[in-house]
């Protein structure tokens, strides 16, 4: 097993969606914690879902997403981070998440997450890759 970098919960804080090619939805959701976290201090960042107008049921159990986050610790230091991967619906509104990037603070990463679609909950563990 990878070493753990850190746990984490992130909190829902709003939406957007555009228009890509093709007939693409792109979905970019913004999470921060709620206080500072070991390693990164407090996190902000974006997911990003896209969904096809063509067949928009076709991804309602698995697809890709991506991350694009900062952070800011106590010292006034900041980490930048970035993760691609996979969703997998998990049960009635909880979606599961297995990424792999790089941030400032570890290097390369690995995470493995849930999102709680009810409470607008995501939780999971930061690894070394």
């Amino acid at each position: 097993m990878s070493e753990k970098v850190a746990d984490f919960e992130l909190k829902h804080k709003a939406s957007s969606y555009s228009e890509g090619e093709n007939g693409k939805l792109i979905g970019i959701s913004n999470w921060e914690s709620e206080g500072d976290m070991a390693v990164y201090g407090t996190v902000y960042g974006s997911l990003r879902v896209v969904h096809d107008i063509n067949d928009p049921d076709a991804d309602t159990d698995t697809g890709s997403i991506s991350w694009a986050g900062e952070s800011f610790l106590p010292d006034g230091s900041k980490t930048i981070g970035f993760l691609s991967g996979t969703w997998e619906k998990a049960g009635n509104h909880v979606w599961k998440l297995s990424m792999t990037g790089r941030d400032s603070a570890a290097g390369e990463t690995r995470v493995e997450s849930t999102i709680d679609l009810e409470t607008l909950t995501w939780s999971g563990t930061v690894y070394k890759a």
